[in-house]
């Protein structure tokens, strides 16, 4: 089972508030107590400093003390112990209590050392004595009153550490009061944290939905952090590539089927009357050579397809070598001599010297040219000519082939590198085109990493540039 992002945040404030509570109401309680204990105990220490030089500086021997003089100190340590909560004892260099500032349960008489043989060894004692007229844990100061290196006593000051700790839990109170709001606060800022992360990506989750179901119009709603808008632009932008993916599918296979439906309705055709009778034998020579030009159609279109694909998976495979840029020209520019025939277009070539050597595909760059003098013989007048120059510029070689035919529309220019795309002007002169020549050759001469462009004027004709490396660049 998955764990959602509200899951984990709310699993993350009730962990983080039983923790605290835990250290807030035990360990805080601890430490608390601890300080009081250590402040206590510093006060009750210089307390007792204060009172030896007080009272006992000059005292010799508090076995010598007579009954006035105990009765004299015992109502001074119990007016001690009113004021500051804690019991005093007088204990002689043996141990027995001569003063005990409590007369209920006094233990004047006993001996500590009956109580705890190590209880005097003590400067500072936490714990419980073997006495039930004393608290079950308390806090004993005990400070040595000797004069001259002579022991003449102890001055015990014992406070119980039950006051102290209900005093620890007191202030731990205060805490949970602290640690109540904390977590408010923080119950509120991971709402807000939540409304920031986890509502604007169930937003974006259901325009994906929307999207993955066809409908691109769907708006992509405004996000409030800067990554959220990055990556809602990457969504959008992956849509988009959908929509467009979705209507190059239309377009190929409605251009598809038109280029396959009408070569193959012309064969069957053809073919069915051949058959019957209806076309006589001796002029079926004619239709099947009619029969023979489509078939190449469909054969030529069957390879450009196959290539546009194996270059969509694999990519371009590029050859290079260094080769005559003119002579591929030259050769090409023979290959259609029979069309030009036909048409009475003559084919100029315009060399500024007789060989310019380039590093390239040299079969590849054959297919590119023999594409742009195919489409220029295609859409060139009758009686017209074709230029093909050869330019050198810097480390650059630029071929241009320039037609005087219908020219592109200027607002069809940045699409006719686009697979199967055919101007309103072209379709009635381009009867076996199949609208994949000129994306082929762009997909060419972008994988030598080179520029091809063309420029046009409507009814004037039509001229193609692309730049090859000039081989002498590299020498």
């Amino acid at each position: 089972m998955k764990l959602s992002i509200r899951s984990i945040y709310v699993t993350i404030y009730l962990l983080l508030a039983a923790v605290m509570f835990v250290l807030i109401h035990f360990w805080g309680v601890h430490l608390v107590s601890n300080s009081l204990i250590a402040e206590r105990k510093a006060a009750l220490y210089e307390e007792a400093s204060s009172l030896s030089k007080r009272y006992f500086f000059n005292v010799k021997s508090i076995n010598q003390f007579d009954d006035q003089t105990e009765s004299s100190l015992r109502e001074r340590l119990s007016s001690l112990q009113t004021m500051s909560h804690a019991r005093y004892f007088l204990v002689d260099s043996t141990g027995r209590i001569s003063v005990d500032s409590t007369a209920r349960n006094s233990l004047e008489g006993q001996n500590f050392n009956d109580l705890n043989p190590t209880f005097l060894d003590n400067d500072t004692y936490i714990g419980h004595l073997n006495s039930s007229y004393l608290p079950q844990e308390s806090l004993s100061i005990i400070y040595p009153l000797s004069e001259d290196y002579d022991m003449n006593g102890y001055l015990v000051i014992m406070t119980p550490l039950k006051t102290l700790r209900a005093n620890a839990r007191q202030l731990t109170k205060d805490y949970h009061i602290c640690f109540v709001v904390f977590f408010l606060i923080l119950l509120f800022t991971l709402f807000g944290l939540y409304c920031l992360t986890v509502h604007p990506l169930r937003q974006l989750s259901l325009t994906i939905r929307e999207y993955s179901r066809g409908h691109y119009s769907t708006k992509m709603k405004h996000l409030p952090l800067r990554e959220y808008d990055s990556l809602s632009t990457a969504v959008h932008n992956l849509a988009s590539s959908g929509k467009n993916a979705g209507d190059y599918q239309k377009d190929f296979v409605a251009n598809v089927s038109h280029d396959f439906r009408s070569p193959l309705t012309n064969i069957r055709g053809y073919i069915g009357a051949i058959l019957d009778g209806t076309i006589p034998p001796e002029i079926q020579e004619k239709y099947l050579k009619i029969i023979l030009r489509e078939t190449d159609r469909l054969t030529k279109l069957t390879e450009q397809l196959l290539e546009m694909n194996r270059y969509e998976n694999n990519g371009i495979i590029l050859n290079y070598s260094t080769f005559d840029i003119n002579e591929v020209i030259r050769n090409a520019a023979s290959s259609f001599e029979k069309h030009c025939t036909e048409k009475k277009i003559s084919i100029h070539l315009i060399f500024n010297t007789p060989s310019l050597y380039v590093d390239a595909d040299r079969d590849k760059i054959s297919q590119v040219i023999q594409n742009l003098i195919d489409n220029a013989v295609k859409f060139s007048s009758p009686d017209s000519s074709i230029e093909i120059q050869t330019t050198v510029q810097k480390d650059k070689i630029f071929v241009t082939v320039s037609d005087h035919g219908i020219g592109i529309p200027e607002k069809s220019l940045p699409h006719i590198w686009d697979r199967f795309y055919k101007t309103d002007v072209s379709r009635g002169k381009d009867k076996t085109g199949s609208g994949l020549g000129l994306a082929i050759t762009k997909e060419i001469i972008d994988a030598h990493r080179e520029y091809i462009h063309a420029t046009s004027i409507l009814g004037s004709g039509t001229d193609f540039s692309f730049s090859l490396r000039h081989h002498s660049s590299g020498i």
